[in-house]
């Protein structure tokens, strides 16, 4: 009985110095971006509210609680979105010459104004890289396996932009 209790104990501290030892190292769970600061409401120009970078956007925005607004009027500031690209490069090949490693690559250029209209971040570019390999016998697989990557690097490229609209204020 007293043995379990020391086991006990000693659990205890070590899992009381492991959460003191990640709380002070900066240490934040995936998709927790820092968006106290962020401008509520805000409201988003430049792009199609159907497109995947405006609907990651906006599903950011609302699990952070910052209101979306209708109108650039009824805004505290407007995150104009100058320019978004998505590309994808061959970056080798195999013996038969068959494209076999991909770059892909996720590229916003943005601006943050306030209601006023001054601006409160100049142009600013966000670039977001990763390498994908693609084997030619799992073609299914692989093209499965870029869109889920296109999808992470979207969620970490509207990270990067709420964290930026954060910190310009």
């Amino acid at each position: 009985m007293k043995r379990y209790r020391i086991a006990r104990q000693i659990y205890g501290l070590f899992a009381l110095g492991l959460l003191l030892a990640t709380s002070g190292c900066g240490f934040q769970l995936r998709g927790q971006a820092g968006t106290n600061g962020v401008p509520d409401p805000l409201y988003i120009s430049g792009i199609s509210p159907i497109t995947d970078l405006h609907r990651e956007l906006r599903r950011q925005m609302d699990a952070a609680g910052i209101a979306l607004a209708d109108s650039a009027a009824a805004a505290q500031a407007s995150l104009v979105i100058n320019a978004w690209e998505r590309d994808a490069r061959v970056l080798s090949v195999d013996s038969r010459n068959k494209a076999v490693e991909y770059e892909l690559e996720e590229i916003v250029v943005f601006t943050l104004r306030g209601h006023d209209g001054d601006e409160w971040l100049p142009a600013t570019t966000e670039r977001v890289v990763r390498i994908q390999y693609r084997p030619p016998t799992s073609v299914l697989g692989s093209a499965r396996e870029s869109e889920l990557q296109r999808q992470d690097m979207l969620s970490e490229l509207v990270t990067r932009i709420l964290r930026r609209a954060a910190a310009a204020r």
